[in-house]
This record gives structure tokens, sequence and C-alpha cells, in this order.
């Protein structure tokens, strides 16, 4: 084996560990201080914040109307400039359109989400939140499409570095709203900086027109036409379980469960989304240049289907002792919920990052079909009486082993169906 080649400057291995140390460094920061955090802020804000987020999550990755996920395959930067600078115009009126309706209706939204009245200042953030986040998908995409990864997994460590900070010593003054300020700067200075970055790589102006973005918008129409309302329901699929708990059980469970989903995050996503981000680029390039993808497929999920059994081994040996240890004996059931949790977490880990695929071979309705049937099956949580949270963790934990499972033999069955479309050409 030639290990000299996976280090290659195209390599993705290269790529690949560059935004990973980045991802690494940033969620490092944001776990150094839950300890902190975790005994300074009461649970009930934790679990209000997780509410919050939820939002949030749901919400940012449809704003940029999924052209977000466009920037990359233009084969001219004109085009991915537009469309840049289009999804962030769009973004902004969305966020403006947020804000007016939380005046109007921000009372009826909290008891819709089962929060207490006392948390409704939190959400006249939501907007500002909403926007900077959606905007700085659109940028830190530029920056991966002009191989800017070193740049990207350096902004991820600034804004967590801010938001940690932000959030340490809010809570230390006792500001009720500690979580929400903390993460609003965090995401405030990460798109400023990135658009600083963004406009020295190429993205400006010049020979820009309202005329020009809207007619590549229009180009690009399969995304938001296609993939917009599947993945607000992929997205919803992923954050209604936090909401659910939240009506089922009581705020304080929401806030224990969110710190498993939390570090989840941390521990097993450190390489998902990197992985992902230059994936998209590698399978754009393979796809143009008419490579076979089926192979790289099948070696990145074993790679990541290690990190996955290692997470896994950890979490059922040690999970209970080491939560409890580094958050607090309040936090000790966080891992009871990690022991069930760890399988559903470590699939997704394997799958998400390979999902690319569907976007650069161009299979949105597949995947389009395959995201409302995974928020079908997560709504179909309602149908269950579940007397604990663990009962609610075991039919959770199962729909999404089910449902990801699927997912992963409609990446393998695309990618192979592209290689021997390439094999009848040759």
């Amino acid at each position: 084996m030639n290990i000299k080649r996976y280090f290659r400057k195209e390599s993705i291995f290269r790529n690949v560990i560059t935004l990973a140390s980045g991802t690494v460094v940033a969620q490092l920061i944001a776990l150094v201080v839950q300890p902190v955090l975790r005994r300074i802020v009461p649970v009930e804000d934790f679990g209000a914040f997780a509410v919050y987020m939820s939002v949030v999550g749901i919400a940012a990755t449809v704003f940029t109307l999924r052209y977000d996920m466009a920037v990359v395959i233009p084969k001219e930067d004109s085009k991915a400039s537009e469309l840049t600078h289009g999804a962030i115009l769009a973004s902004l009126i969305l966020s403006v359109f947020t804000f007016l309706l939380i005046l109007l209706f921000g009372e009826t939204l909290l008891n819709l989400l089962t929060v207490d009245l006392s948390y409704l200042h939190w959400f006249y953030y939501l907007p500002a939140t909403l926007f900077f986040a959606s905007a700085y998908r659109m940028l830190n995409n530029w920056l991966v499409r002009k191989k800017k990864f070193a740049i990207a997994a350096s902004n991820k460590g600034i804004r967590r570095s801010v938001e940690a900070g932000g959030q340490t010593s809010l809570a230390f003054a006792n500001f009720h709203g500690s979580l929400i300020l903390g993460e609003l700067f965090g995401s405030a200075i990460n798109f400023f900086v990135a658009s600083y970055q963004s406009f020295r790589t190429g993205l400006g102006w010049k020979n820009i027109s309202l005329h020009s973005i809207w007619a590549t918008l229009k180009e690009y129409q399969q995304f938001p036409k296609y993939n917009i309302f599947p993945v607000l329901l992929n997205n919803a699929a992923a954050w209604l379980p936090i909401l659910f708990i939240t009506r089922f059980f009581t705020i304080d469970i929401t806030g224990q469960f969110d710190l498993t989903r939390q570090v989840f995050a941390i521990t097993l996503s450190l390489i998902s989304m990197a992985v992902a981000q230059v994936y998209l680029q590698r399978i754009s390039d393979m796809r143009i240049r008419k490579q076979k993808i089926f192979p790289d497929i099948i070696s990145v999920s074993k790679i990541l289907g290690l990190i996955s059994l290692f997470g896994i081994l950890i979490t059922l040996m040690f999970g209970p002792f080491l939560f409890g240890f580094v958050f607090g004996a309040d936090y000790t059931i966080s891992g009871v919920y990690a022991q069930i949790m760890i399988v559903s977490f470590s699939i997704k880990l394997i799958v998400s990052p390979l999902s690319v695929v569907f976007v650069n071979l161009e299979k949105l309705k597949l995947n389009a079909v395959w995201q409302i049937l995974y928020f079908l099956g997560i709504l179909s949580l309602l149908l269950f009486k579940f007397e604990s949270i663990i009962g609610f963790l075991y039919v959770n934990v199962a729909i999404d082993v089910i449902a990801y499972l699927i997912y992963y033999l409609l990446i393998l069955y695309i990618s192979k169906q592209h290689d021997r479309h390439l094999d009848s050409l040759a």
C-alpha cells in the first residue's frame, strides 16, 4: 500500500484531516466548558436552550433554500458567487420575517413548545441566530469550493472559542441568557470572519447584479424545488425528539437528554461533518473526470465503521460513570441514555457523510423520498404511550437504525449504478 498517496495535496484523506482538525479543536473547546457550565447553569435552562437550538437546527439549513449544497457544483466561480449572494439575501429576508412572527405570536410559540414564558425574551434572538447560522453555511461551502480547508477548519475553533468564552463569563455573572447570548456571539463572529475570508478568495460583487443572481438561482432551482421540503422534514426528524421529550416528560429531562446528544455530536461526529464537506467536492470532481465512486464509498465506510465501534465499546462500558464524573451527579442518568442511543448515533456517523452522493449524482428525488419516510417514522413516536424516557429512547433508536440502514443501501445502489454507466460508455 502506498501511504504517501493518501496525503497528496489533492487527497481526500489529507483534506478530511485538515477539516477534522478544526472540528476536533472546536468540539473540544465546547466539551471543556460543559463541566463548568453544567455546574453553574440550572438544568431547566439547558432544557430551554435545547428547545431553542432545536428550532435553529430545523430552520437554519432551509433558510439558504438549500443552495449551500449547490455552491461547489458550477464550473464557473461567477455562478457559485451568485448562488452564495442570492442565498444569503434569502436568509436575511426569512430572518426578518421570523422576527415579525415572534413579535406577534411569541407566547403562542412557547406554549406550543411547552416552554415556560419566562424564556420568551430568549426567542427574540432567534432571527439573528438563524441568519448567522444559515449565511455561514453558504460562506463555508464557498471556502470548501476554493479548497481553503485550513481556513474553514480554523473558523470552527474561532466560533467555539468566542461562544464558550461568552457563555462562561455570562454564566459566572449570573446572567439568565448566558447560553443564548454566548452562542449568538460565536455565530456572529464566525459570519463576519468567514465573510472577510470569502471576499479575499474571490467572492465579490463584481459583474453581479440582482438580475444575474435571480437567473442563476433559477438555473439551480432543483435544490429548493426538490430538496428544501424533504430536508426540512429530515432536520425535524433529527430535532423532534427533543421537542417530544419536552412535551411528554419535563424540561429537566430534556436538559439531561440534550447533554447526551451534545456529547455524541462532539465525540462521534468529529469526523462526520468534515468528511461530508470534503466528499461533496471530491465526488463532484470524480464525476467530472468520469471516475468510479463505489470503491471510495466502501473505503470511507470502513474507516467510519472502525471509529463507530470504538465509540460503542467505550460508551457501553463506562457511560454512566463518565457522565457523572465529568458533568456532575445530576447527569449520571445522561450516561444511561448514552448506552441506549450509541447505536443510532454510530450508524448516523457512518451514513450521513456519504449522503452527499445523492446531491452530486442528482438523485434528489430519491433522497427526498427517504427523508419524508424517515420523518414519518420519527413522527410515529406520537402514536406510542411511553411510561418512561427509557422506553421512548428504545423506540427512537429502533426507528433510526432501520431508516439509516435503508439509506446506506440506497447510497450503495446509486453509486454502483453510476459506475456501471461509466462501464457502458467505455
